[in-house]
């Protein structure tokens, strides 16, 4: 899987990373939110079968069974097992671009007595399993076996029959039927091995993306699905197809970040790949190989530490179904280590996997997100965009939040600061400001504009009024705001929040009843908001803390609570664990993630 050209795969990502945006508005709305979970919490993948590989015995199994820690305690580590392997090291290739020679039906059964063979593989897993449990007790799961299915490559013609009949992998029907052959192999094998102590869960589409196969995986998925196992993929960084997983029939998918395999990818891939999983509803997997060890030439340890950092930050650990990639054997290979700082990593790595069992549950919140000015931190957006607005409704966003400013002709505009490209917003007329571009490209939006694409949407829209250079100018801005809202029939939609006093207290005056209006500054407390007649207060997250009694004031009025501006992920889970009920982030996918 990781033998490939990373380079090559990097530049295909930093084409196919823009393509996902482009079609995520179609598409993420048919998709849940969120990263994936599965029962299988911590699948590790295991490259066996060729010669090239070790042979998987009981021992070499021992340290991803079970991990034991610096104090000397033993607990239980993986509850997944793939098995996999793309060549049988003997020029035989069982996926495109690994082999010159494609593996025939004499290979695939090669491949599955190398699977099934007594003290290896799944049998020596089997044992090594049993014997820790005479040692430190049964663990409360049972553990689950992911068995590959070989690429049926395309316009392959000497791979073998199927009940008498030559197959012809240029035509469909004959690729599912040896596929399906081997599945029913694999599954009577399994049976007929009897293993104590694993149970099969399913099955892994070892193709990385969709270039030869695109059209067997749901005629596979279904017949997978009529024996009640699982289909699952694992696509290579922004791989084609990536984004259509479930399209294409798999029950789950986990995200490749592909970072760690080359010093030159910065660790900025590792936010994208947890923000394009937790879009696109995927799994991650965390990624390392013998290079991690400390003592390496030129050990890439610091990149293994970096992936434990950013799935922390990215709560991929507390919520989602998590694989892991060990290259041949470096988790053994750790465990064999006289280097501290390897068991200490894996210390910190098993300790996060063995926590995670007693946190996979989903944890439900009425915490709604707010997109801050919009989903704009992702290719092809700006903040206070129309991509912006759009995006974030893409995505389940509750809102978006947006900046309105009064231009010196009198017409409404959107823009976080009072200038942009050294143009003032208050001081300069509306046909030079609309001419101006955002980051994106595009030109800077009016208000009427703006609402005219939120009609086309669901999304609710968090309008900020800015501060203005006099009370008359803002009373002005506020009634005219209040009049094109009520024109384009968006009354229900929009809620209003501002750092200046006197339009909050313009809002309140002149909005029909119960619209929601909301205050930034931090000079009034709850008290003073509700006998002024604000629904609720928009605080700063440190606010909160200096101020501990504002947030239950606000639920004992019956007054909304939103918090502003929350990017890291244990202050957005403080933020739902205190019951808040809105929250404004520059990072709403991370907030989907949790």
């Amino acid at each position: 899987m990781k033998i490939m050209n990373y380079f090559s795969l990097y530049l295909k990502g930093l084409i196919c990373f823009c393509l996902l945006f482009i079609t995520m508005d179609s598409h993420a709305l048919s998709i849940d939110k969120g990263y994936r979970q599965n029962k299988i919490k911590d699948l590790a993948l295991i490259y066996q079968g060729g010669v090239h590989r070790i042979d998987w015995t009981s021992d070499q199994f021992l340290p991803y069974v079970v991990h034991q820690f610096a104090d000397g305690h033993k607990d239980w580590l993986f509850d997944g097992f793939l098995f996999l392997e793309f060549t049988d090291g003997k020029g035989c290739g069982f996926a495109t671009r690994y082999s010159d020679k494609n593996a025939r039906k004499k290979e695939w059964l090669w491949l599955l007595d190398r699977l099934f063979e007594d003290g290896k593989a799944l049998s020596a897993l089997d044992r090594c399993i049993g014997t820790q449990i005479k040692e430190i007790g049964k663990p409360d799961f049972t553990h689950q076996i992911v068995l590959c299915l070989p690429e049926v490559l395309p316009g392959q013609k000497d791979w073998g029959e199927v009940d008498g009949e030559p197959m012809d992998f240029s035509r469909q029907e004959d690729q599912v039927k040896a596929t399906r052959w081997y599945i029913d192999e694999l599954m009577k094998r399994f049976k007929q091995a009897k293993y104590k102590h694993l149970k099969l869960s399913g099955f892994y589409w070892l193709a990385e993306d969709i270039d030869f196969t695109k059209d067997l995986s749901v005629p596979l998925s279904k017949y997978i699905h009529s024996m009640n196992k699982t289909f699952c993929w694992i696509p290579y960084w922004q791989a084609k197809g990536y984004n259509q997983w479930k399209e294409l029939g798999f029950d789950i998918a986990y995200q490749q970040p592909n970072h760690f395999f080359k010093a030159s990818i910065p660790d900025k891939r590792l936010e994208e790949a947890c923000q394009s999983a937790a879009t696109l509803n995927m799994g991650m997997e965390l990624e390392f190989d013998e290079r991690a060890l400390f003592d390496a030439k030129d050990s890439f340890y610091n990149r293994l530490v970096a992936y434990i950092d950013h799935f922390e930050r990215q709560q991929a650990f507390r919520t989602s179904a998590m694989a892991y990639y060990s290259g041949n054997h470096a988790v053994l290979d750790m465990y064999k280590s006289t280097n501290p700082k390897d068991h200490e990593v894996m210390d910190r790595l098993a300790n996060l996997i063995v926590s995670r069992r007693g946190k996979q549950k989903k944890e439900s919140h009425q915490t709604k997100v707010i997109a801050h000015r919009g989903f704009w931190n992702t290719p092809g957006s700006a903040q206070n965009s129309l991509a912006a607005l759009v995006k974030a409704d893409s995505i389940g966003c509750y809102g978006s939040e947006f900046d309105v400013w009064l231009t010196a002709d009198d017409e409404l505009m959107l823009n976080h600061d009072g200038w942009h490209d050294g143009y003032s917003l208050e001081k300069t007329s509306s046909d030079v400001l609309r001419t101006l571009k955002l980051s994106n490209g595009e030109n800077m939006p009016t208000l009427e504009q703006f609402l005219d694409k939120a009609k086309k949407l669901k999304i609710h829209l968090i309008l900020e009024m800015k501060p203005l250079s006099t009370p008359e100018r803002e009373t002005k801005a506020v009634e005219m705001i209040l009049k094109l809202v009520e024109e384009k029939k968006l009354t229900h939609r929009v809620e209003y929040i501002s750092f200046s006093r006197h339009v909050m207290c313009e809002f309140i005056r002149l909005a029909p009843p119960k619209t929601p209006i909301l205050y930034l500054g931090q000079d009034i407390s709850p008290k003073e908001l509700k006998q002024l007649g604000a629904t609720g207060a928009d605080y700063n997250y440190w606010a909160y803390h200096k101020n501990p009694d504002w947030l239950k004031d606000l639920k004992n009025s019956g007054m909304t609570s939103n918090v502003w501006t929350v990017n890291i992920p244990s202050e957005m889970q403080w933020c739902i664990d205190n019951g808040f009920d809105l929250i404004t982030t520059d990072a709403p996918t991370a907030f989907l993630g949790l």
